[in-house]
């Protein structure tokens, strides 16, 4: 009785595993009502095709002392007026089968491999990690069993330290996109002592502490030294004038954009209470929409200045 209430669950699993791997039903009998009854629910869900599909992957295997050789025929039975052939092997000794079932390699489905192309493709134009492409250790607990995993050199020596391989340029995007598939903690741990060093403590680091669980009082430290006054410069604040009648970022984005760099100029000479947070997350997003690589393509006055704006809004947006 709970083999037929739960029939039709095991039927529905079993149903997925079969039409994409072969199945051998190994000390079951093909008369044994448990089997027709999984074999029924699954043909009745299955069109003609999909059936001829699944005879090609049943293997039946039966016991038979009387028998001197071992038999591989086909095998039809009637499910519910529908034909369904399988292979059936008729044995006296199971050793042969567990022996050749020992010798065959496993197979991984064209379907992985492409997506692992297209991945380690991706991979090596950005140089940025995705959803399921990892720079890790294959044997670390914390990469899912979907995961790809991409270990150069010395397995040993890379675990999540491969965060280590993270440039300024993608600590400062992921402020605004959010496109790096780790967690604040993983950031933190291991690719900001590399860049804090690389950039003399200047980084925004506001948004990955705000949902950090772990505590890194070095990144607490230089938080706490971060302010609107800091993140911009003594020159900055001296020549405001250079505004004239521009007050917002909007104003300035909306007049001065043709020239990227006098316009991110401008918007970092704002007073903190004249910057508007989501105009100023628009004008960011707008700029890595355009081009997701423009910290590598710009000017480096440009450059400097599109950072500068971000630390701002990492500063206004989750450091106040």
């Amino acid at each position: 009785m709970q083999f037929q209430e739960n029939s039709s669950y095991l039927a529905a699993k079993l149903m997925t595993i079969f039409m994409e791997y072969p199945i051998i039903f190994l000390g079951y009998s093909i008369s044994d009502n448990n089997i027709l009854s999984i074999i029924k629910s699954i043909v009745n869900c299955l069109d003609r095709p999909q059936v001829e599909l699944l005879e090609h992957r049943f293997i039946f295997v039966e016991y038979d002392p009387g028998i001197t050789d071992i038999r591989i025929t086909p095998y039809t039975i009637m499910i519910d007026g529908k034909p369904l052939t399988m292979s059936k092997i008729v044995l006296k000794d199971f050793l042969p089968l567990y022996s050749a079932l020992e010798n065959k390699r496993a197979k991984l489905p064209v379907r992985i491999l492409r997506h692992f192309k297209q991945e380690l493709y991706n991979y090596t134009l950005t140089n940025a990690p995705t959803a399921s492409l990892r720079v890790a250790a294959i044997d670390d607990t914390r990469i899912n069993d979907e995961d790809l995993v991409l270990a150069i050199g010395k397995v040993s020596e890379l675990g999540l330290k491969g965060l280590s391989g993270i440039d300024s340029n993608e600590w400062y995007r992921n402020i605004i996109l959010d496109n790096l598939e780790f967690s604040s903690d993983e950031l933190l741990e291991y690719a900001f002592p590399k860049l804090m060093r690389q950039n003399s403590g200047r980084l925004p680091i506001h948004k990955y502490l705000s949902s950090a669980t772990k505590s890194f009082p070095e990144c607490q430290r230089l938080a706490k030294e971060q302010t609107f006054d800091t993140i911009i410069s003594k020159t900055i604040r001296k020549n405001r004038k250079c505004l004239g009648n521009l007050s917002s970022v909007r104003q300035i984005w909306e007049q001065e954009q043709r020239s990227l760099e006098r316009a991110t100029r401008l918007i970092s000479h704002l007073t903190e209470e004249q910057i508007d947070i989501s105009e100023l997350e628009a004008v960011l997003k707008q700029l890595f929409e355009n081009d997701i690589n423009i910290l590598q393509t710009v000017d480096a006055n440009t450059r400097t200045n599109i950072r500068r704006l971000i630390m701002i809004y990492d500063y206004l947006k989750w450091g106040r």
